[in-house]
């Protein structure tokens, strides 16, 4: 057996019975890939989106030019490098890099696009700190996307409500798998005898391949969940999976020495998350849940079947959020309200830009910043709460609220998050939302949505460079060959502008087939983007904000 060397072995703890506030019951949501500035950038009074704020699509070529933030649309599926397999999707290799396979279609805007969120994608976007890498590093202006109030209005309004934390940090610069063993135990390690390249000096840092072998991995550092157990405080750990007892990147808690030992545990304390549901209508919700999304949601919009729940890309976010406000609806609707203190938050950044620089408390983060939003009774109204905090405030939050020892690893020095409520004041009421929103489609093209976020300016061939997607070098060949056939010049380029680029669109769709060898992959979103990228619009299909920069060929 692969052993992982003990980092912290806590005492046994005696549960008193209750907590030592007003809050009885901690329920931690727990979403996918998304900033803070993705999220809350625009959130008046938040530390969002500087104004005027531009980064260059190349720190070290600022001649390339920069790119702005922009308004992204929630009817777009994005498409992110790294740990969750959308619906319909059972090889995760077909979402990596220049391999993208899921069908996109002009009338829904999508974007043919990854965005990666690995641990060396991460730290190039952070650049020392200095913030400016996210484009160069994902190599699309997507990064830099965002959505407002009018794609995920019950966020905005649990913020105007209850709480929004805008200095919350993820605990790793880097994706999912290292994020959730901090959200479950405040550390990533030290490992050893696992030599793999997502377990450099000893500590996870990286997502493992799509088809790793997780038997015969035992994490031998305790959790809070194992606290919670020694202590007798009831605890679940709700798992949308069907097979909640299996681990993956997510559902990390099998994958500890305790629970490998004391099986029983998972058996009693891992479930389906529509046992949530039912554990409420029973009069059965423990002192702290935890809810990973997973395949399981409840009856929602058309537009949300065969999306997961999770809003890890290319899922909605609104039908995520739809998902969430259900599971909140439950609590506020029970006679749990009163006693309970809902945190929604998220695994990691997702490949989406944010504009603080992360403190470095460690070899291993902090991260960049997530949406975190506080919903209970007691939580401040309408606050924003600017202290910082990350996943082991979590941990430190239930820690003291239920007299846990400390498990010693990053919970030791995190705020606990008591700053985010008042238990003084008379306390808030519910805030029911009808969990059915669906985002209106945006109007703008997706040309025009990308090229709003420019400023650098192309006269006579404005490609965009590498700030848009990328293509296969086979599909350059190909769109070349069509030009050639065609005799189409540049002249009759720039005379007919869009009309031909509904040409090359159909022209390229079969040939795309061919590129790829998959042929879903042929759809007019991926055709319709490489003709832009290697036949450029006439001038005049350029929205107004796309300024011409004499000089450039």
């Amino acid at each position: 057996m692969l052993a992982l060397v003990v980092s912290v072995i806590s005492p046994i703890a005696t549960y008193a019975g209750t907590g030592t506030s007003d809050i009885q019951h901690l329920i931690f949501i727990v979403q996918e890939n998304h900033s803070f500035d993705n999220y809350f950038g625009t959130y008046t009074g938040a530390n969002g989106l500087p104004l005027g704020l531009a980064i260059p699509i190349d720190p070290n070529q600022t001649s390339l030019g920069y790119v702005k933030p922009f308004h992204l649309d929630v009817s777009h599926p994005i498409m992110i490098v790294g740990d969750e397999l959308p619906p319909g999707v059972a090889d995760p290799d077909e979402l990596q890099l220049g391999n993208s396979t899921a069908p996109f279609h002009l009338d829904s805007e999508s974007i043919g696009r990854d965005l990666s969120h690995a641990w060396t994608v991460a730290h190039e976007a952070y650049d020392n700190g200095k913030m400016d890498g996210f484009v160069a590093a994902e190599k699309s202006t997507l990064t830099m996307g965002y959505y407002d109030r009018s794609d995920i209005p019950y966020y905005w309004d649990y913020a105007n409500q209850y709480v929004l934390d805008d200095n919350f940090f993820s605990s790793l610069m880097g994706p999912s798998f290292p994020n959730h063993l901090y959200i479950a135990s405040g550390t990533n390690g030290p490992v050893s005898n696992l030599n793999y390249r997502w377990v450099p000096n000893g500590h996870v840092v990286d997502n493992p391949a799509p088809d790793f072998n997780w038997q015969g991995i035992s994490l031998d550092w305790s959790t809070l969940a194992q606290e919670m157990s020694n202590a007798n405080v009831p605890w679940a750990w709700y798992d949308g999976e069907a097979k909640p007892l299996k681990p993956n990147i997510w559902d990390v808690l099998p994958l500890f020495t305790y629970f490998q030992n004391h099986p029983s545990e998972l058996v009693q304390h891992v479930k389906n998350t529509q046992n949530f549901v039912t554990d409420i209508q029973n009069s059965q919700l423990p002192a702290v849940s935890w809810i990973i999304p997973g395949g399981w949601h409840p009856s929602w919009p058309a537009a949300c079947v065969g999306q997961s729940p999770s809003e890890h890309p290319p899922a909605r976010s609104d039908c995520g959020m739809d998902y969430v406000a259900y599971l909140v609806n439950q609590v506020m609707q029970s006679q749990y309200w009163q006693s309970s203190a809902i945190i929604i938050t998220w695994d990691d950044y997702g490949g989406f830009y944010d504009h603080v620089p992360p403190p470095q408390v460690d070899a291993f983060g902090e991260g960049f910043r997530v949406p975190t939003l506080v919903v209970s009774p007691w939580a401040k109204h309408g606050f924003i709460d600017h202290t910082q905090y990350e996943f082991a405030s979590l941990l430190r939050l239930a820690e003291d609220n239920f007299n846990l020892p400390l498990l010693g690893t990053r919970d030791v020095k995190a705020n606990n998050m008591m700053n985010s409520f008042d238990f003084d004041q008379s306390p808030l009421q519910p805030l029911i939302e009808p969990a059915n929103f669906v985002g209106p489609a945006n109007p703008s093209t997706t040309t025009q949505l990308m090229t709003s976020s420019l400023t650098t300016n192309q006269v006579s061939n404005p490609y965009w460079g590498i700030g848009l997607p990328g293509f296969p070098v086979e599909a350059i060949i190909v769109g070349a060959f069509i030009r050639i056939v065609l005799h189409f010049d540049e002249a009759s380029e720039r005379q007919n502008g869009l009309k031909l680029q509904v040409v090359y669109m159909i022209l390229y769709m079969p040939a795309f087939e061919i590129d790829t060898g998959k042929p879903q992959t042929s759809s007019p979103e991926w055709a319709f983007f490489t003709c832009l990228r290697y036949y450029p619009l006439s001038q005049s299909d350029y929205p107004s904000n796309f300024e011409p920069e004499s000089g450039k060929t």
